[in-house]
């Protein structure tokens, strides 16, 4: 196997917020040699356990199948293997080999996806062979080609591939027999083709497997795919071909990356407005999931919001490809605030996030440039948004002691792109409004997932109760993850709401939000918030707090602007409330008691005595990962 290594000039063009063709071929390359070793360690640990293959052939006999195809036609067995599900089953299967994984399917059938590989790839090369090979439930998956259904229920069975003269069979016992398509790609009445979407512009090719038929989960224990019609395929084909325009003519250089290294889809429902689900993982390489384009959503908006998302997750492609060839953290047990995450994240997902949302703020920063009306506006919010959160972050990271040399530099070179960005373009009104999502999205973040110190709450709940004046000295909290932490976005939600669609969002005043499906996580308080009747705001909040832990980051940041810290700090305003409630059996005016804590802080909203450094809770807390 090749070893490949990113040279100087490479890695210094991805330590920034662009994307570069060039860079992506090399990664491209490291990850197949990659490929190529964990399927030689999966073949040497399966051969060294015989009984793990079950009734199949030996392992053995699978490889030299797939080492003919490979010798007869390697670019189609490259394409094969770097089919981002090889990757997630041979993750999979190494884990179940040593013991660090379990799965409901029998082993035998887990390691005999070897042998549907090496058929699949012998019937891209035109070899003619046999090939015993799993079914589950009378289906037989052949990667990157499609599924056969031989009409039986058994959950387990062996069933047979074949090829002669370029004609394909797969057979199974007490089963019919399914011719396979001479074009893969077509379906018939029992075979179930692979599919892709294609688009082009300017010269400029995409072209992604549509993974609806996938076996191996992206992420760990998410259900499966279900398979589009061809209503959905012709959808998500129309969105994939506006957003691709958009990105060619706007965003050449990031669509040229994308055209060299995404490589496949998996498809899920539509998200909520403003809010499109997507993932991807390290075992994935050019894979993403990503919810369907709304149809509901006027075309400019949808477009743009598909192309930012493929944008986004071929990010975390890149950087999962680095971390393959360098470490960029050390161990670390911190958790770190995430602005754009409702939970709190460990040093290497706070990493991921940042390089990708990086790139989101440059995307949006082209838009400033190339849209007009309403979407300039939101595009200006965006970009004032992004490139404050994932500057915040990377500062945050660049003096944290577990990154690496290459970690360093990764964080050092974004902040280098993001520094040079003038803001002087942009309207005081975006900053102010990105300024405000991102104080309330990190109140609300601290309200629910930052324990105070015990000893600390427990004093001062003593002053007031007794009439004291309350403690000057505020030690740290602790990071533990809150379940019920969810849609912390609503401020900057409602922002985009308020921009995108006036209409829809006066309406929202009007009715209950938990009613509209795009507004789920909003409460009245923070529509009056947004829209700047800041008084009925703060009484709506003061209403919420005892259900509503976010409640207090609210209404702290709209107290803030006589005691800043109080909406720095409001798990301590929560902590205290609940501490005092609970011993005198009577509920604390909230707006009574922040003023009464604030007399204890200094005049620049600061605690006088509290931890000051710029740790993962920057001047907050320490970080454990239990849960609360």
């Amino acid at each position: 196997m090749r070893h490949h290594r990113l040279d100087h000039a490479c890695l210094e063009l991805l330590c920034s917020a662009g994307e570069r063709a060039e860079v992506t071929r090399v990664l491209l390359d490291a990850e197949y040699s990659r490929r190529l070793l964990l399927l030689r360690l999966l073949v040497d640990e399966a051969a060294a356990r015989p009984a793990a293959a079950g009734a199949l052939p030996p392992v053995g006999e699978a490889w030299q199948l797939l080492a003919r195809a490979q010798r007869r036609h390697p670019a189609a067995v490259r394409r094969l293997l770097m089919d981002p599900q090889v990757g997630l089953w041979a993750a999979h299967v190494l884990r179940r080999l040593r013991g660090s994984a379990d799965d409901d399917a029998p082993l035998w059938t887990d390691v005999g996806r070897l042998h549907a590989l090496a058929a699949s790839g012998a019937v891209l090369a035109g070899l003619d062979f046999r090939m015993p090979v799993p079914a589950r439930a009378g289906t037989v998956l052949l990667p990157c080609l499609g599924q056969a259904s031989c009409g039986t229920r058994e959950p387990w069975a062996l069933a047979e591939v074949s090829a002669h003269g370029g004609a394909t069979r797969v057979g199974m016992d007490g089963g019919h027999t399914v011719d396979v398509p001479a074009d893969a790609t077509t379906d018939t009445e029992n075979w179930s083709a692979v599919r892709r979407l294609t688009t082009r512009h300017r010269g400029l090719v995409l072209t992604l497997t549509v993974d609806d038929l996938a076996l191996y989960p992206v992420i760990a224990g998410t259900a499966g795919p279900a398979r589009l019609d061809e209503a959905e395929l012709r959808r998500w084909q129309l969105g994939l071909d506006r957003a691709w325009t958009l990105l060619v003519e706007d965003h050449r250089e990031s669509a040229e990356a994308l055209a060299a290294g995404l490589l496949s889809l998996v498809p899920l429902p539509p998200g909520e407005r403003f809010r499109p689900r997507s993932a991807s993982a390290s075992e994935a390489f050019g894979c993403v999931m990503l919810s369907a384009p709304d149809p509901g959503v006027p075309e400019q908006e949808a477009t743009a919001e598909l192309a930012v998302t493929l944008v986004h997750e071929f990010r975390h492609t890149l950087l999962n490809g680095l971390m393959h060839l360098a470490p960029l953290t050390e161990d670390c047990a911190d958790l770190f605030h995430a602005p754009w995450r409702d939970d709190p994240r460990p040093l290497t997902g706070i990493l991921h996030g940042a390089f990708a949302f990086s790139g989101v703020a440059r995307f949006w920063r082209t838009r400033c440039a190339r849209d007009t009306g309403s979407a300039r506006e939101r595009a200006r919010f965006e970009f004032a948004l992004w490139r404050r959160q994932a500057r915040t972050t990377l500062e945050t990271l660049d003096t944290h002691p577990a990154l690496t040399a290459t970690g360093r530099k990764l964080v050092r070179g974004l902040l280098a792109d993001l520094r040079s960005w003038d803001d002087r373009t942009l309207p005081e009104s975006a900053l102010l409004l990105a300024e405000r999502a991102a104080a309330h999205q990190r109140a609300a973040w601290r309200a629910h997932h930052v324990v105070p110190d015990e000893e600390t709450v427990r004093a001062t709940a003593d002053s007031w109760l007794s009439g004291g004046p309350p403690p000057r000295t505020v030690a740290d909290g602790t990071v533990r993850t809150d379940p019920d932490g969810c849609r912390l976005d609503v401020f900057a939600h409602l922002v985009r709401l308020s921009i995108a669609d006036p209409p829809a969002f006066s309406a929202a005043r009007t009715t209950d939000p938990a009613a509209v499906n795009h507004l789920k996580g909003v409460t009245p308080a923070d529509l009056a918030h947004v829209a700047g009747d800041l008084a009925e705001a703060r009484a709506l909040y003061a209403r919420q707090t005892a259900t509503r832990p976010g409640s207090w980051g609210g209404l702290g940041l709209l107290l803030a602007d006589r005691h800043r810290a109080l909406g720095e700090r409001p798990e301590l305003l929560r902590a205290v409330s609940r501490a005092v409630t609970r011993r005198s059996g009577q509920a604390v005016p909230p707006a009574e008691l922040a003023e009464w804590l604030a007399r204890a802080w200094n005049g620049d909203g600061s605690p006088a005595d509290a931890h000051s450094g710029s740790g993962s809770m920057s001047q907050s807390a320490r970080c454990s990962q239990s849960t609360a």
